[in-house]
């Protein structure tokens, strides 16, 4: 398969313990809160304005890299996988990608390129980091990029067809017609 690279846009730097938000709605990123754990976040964290996911935000997207990337900045990602997951009670998928302008990344184009201890440490941070908040997140585990573009394409879609509706709304729409999507 050929390699999809996307614009990410950073909310969260890798290393930080600041959840920062975007707001489709007034554009902005704001802070959400302060991680209550003590870990920060292990890769830097953005997010694809062209794409809604099923939890009624944008689709996330994990940009691997030796660096800590400013928030709001836009970075070139090679996609080469995905993490899916179940935020409370709703479908929060991660891709998973590479910076694409570093030439250390060149050789790294799915998952299993990736040293298999970094994926540990992402799948352990996102199990555990609402443990303090008493939420439940459950890692369902990772997939390929073959799987991850399919998920882009279809959160493509639902932004074309759902992104001017309210997240409320939304969410009460996908609940009822895509039960599947939520636990």
């Amino acid at each position: 398969m050929s390699s999809l690279v996307l614009n990410v846009t950073i909310e969260i730097p890798k290393g930080s313990k600041v959840k920062y938000e975007y707001n489709r709605a007034n554009k902005e990123i704001s802070v959400d809160r302060i991680l209550y754990g003590a870990s920060g976040y292990p890769q830097n964290y953005g997010f694809l304005k062209e794409a809604l996911d099923w939890d009624g935000d944008e689709l996330d997207c994990l940009v691997i890299a030796d660096q800590s990337i400013g928030t709001g900045v836009v970075v070139s990602t090679r996609i080469i996988g995905a993490m899916e997951m179940i935020d409370d009670g709703e479908t929060d998928t991660k891709l998973i990608g590479v910076i694409d302008c570093d030439p250390r990344y060149t050789h790294i184009n799915n998952l299993k390129d990736l040293n298999q201890h970094l994926l540990a440490e992402i799948k352990d941070f996102f199990q555990t980091y609402k443990n303090l908040q008493h939420k439940k997140v459950t890692v369902r585990g990772f997939k390929d990029q073959v799987w991850a573009v399919k998920e882009y394409k279809e959160c493509v879609s639902l932004m074309k067809k759902y992104g001017k509706m309210p997240k409320a709304t939304f969410l009460k729409k996908m609940k009822k017609a895509h039960p599947n999507k939520y636990c």
